[in-house]
């Protein structure tokens, strides 16, 4: 694996788009190794938090390699290349683990589309966004998917429809991250973060985040009725008795995920 560097350390999987001198565009290479090691979580007791990223401090991902456009391939056989990316969206959202996205630098098209498929974004002050795709006669029919669950339309148009590009504060304040820290100390910020997640007890985490996606996809009674019963499975783990234990112990809490 040469455009994708997979490190594990300390119940953190770090996936790093490793292309700088391509902009970290998504080549096909990148999204397969991807969505092998997001789909491979699950069965992997150790890892807690997944976090996704560009190499280098100027950009975090460009979007699509736009050569495979104009390569050999057929017509089908660059649509079926697209769907990667839908896989990848998807793969994340069914990874039991908490995805972070580390925004550190520019993020242009397909690279918006990885940061709203993550669960939480933390951009650094100096990272910027922008769909510029209408300028190349295109659309980002893909990200609008994702763009439509997570910023107000009027929002969502202006970025699609201008093709103008937006600083950190401003992306948050649309929905499109979830917290901007400074760039001086984003990456001790960031570490932090992390391993609050990792310390997390996993059991709670993993039925809670397939929770929320429930939520986000139903009715308010069948969303009601499925958190009852998530909340009831719960309550029977260990992890859960043990949190209570500790609370009134006053001590930290020893989460085995059972």
């Amino acid at each position: 694996m040469t455009d994708l560097r997979v490190d594990r350390d300390g119940g953190v999987l770090r996936l790093t788009i490793d292309r700088e001198d391509k902009r970290n565009a998504l080549s096909g290479e990148v999204m397969r190794g991807m969505l092998r090691e997001l789909t491979g979580v699950g069965a992997d007791d150790e890892t807690r938090v997944v976090v996704i990223t560009g190499a280098g401090d100027r950009v975090f991902c460009s979007g699509a390699d736009l050569g495979v456009m104009t390569n050999d391939a057929t017509g089908l056989e660059q649509h079926q290349g697209r769907g990667l990316l839908r896989d990848v969206i998807l793969a994340m959202r069914a990874c039991p683990r908490p995805v972070i996205a580390r925004v550190q630098g520019l993020t242009l098209a397909g690279g918006v589309g990885l940061v709203l498929g993550c669960d939480v974004a933390l951009a650094s002050s100096a990272a910027e966004f922008g769909l510029p795709e209408v300028n190349l006669g295109l659309w980002p029919f893909m990200v609008s998917a994702l763009l439509a669950r997570h910023v107000s339309p009027k929002h969502a148009m202006h970025l699609m429809l201008s093709a103008e590009r937006v600083d950190a504060e401003t992306a948050f304040r649309m929905g499109l991250v979830s917290a901007v820290r400074p760039a001086e100390s984003f990456d001790a910020d960031v570490e932090a973060y992390v391993a609050k997640l990792a310390a997390a007890p996993p059991v709670a985490v993993r039925l809670g985040k397939a929770a929320w996606q429930t939520v986000e996809e139903a009715t308010l009674a069948p969303a009601l009725e499925a958190m009852q019963a998530q909340l009831s499975l719960l309550t029977t783990t260990r992890d859960a008795a043990e949190g209570v234990a500790a609370f009134f112990d006053k001590r930290p809490p020893n989460y085995t995920g059972r």
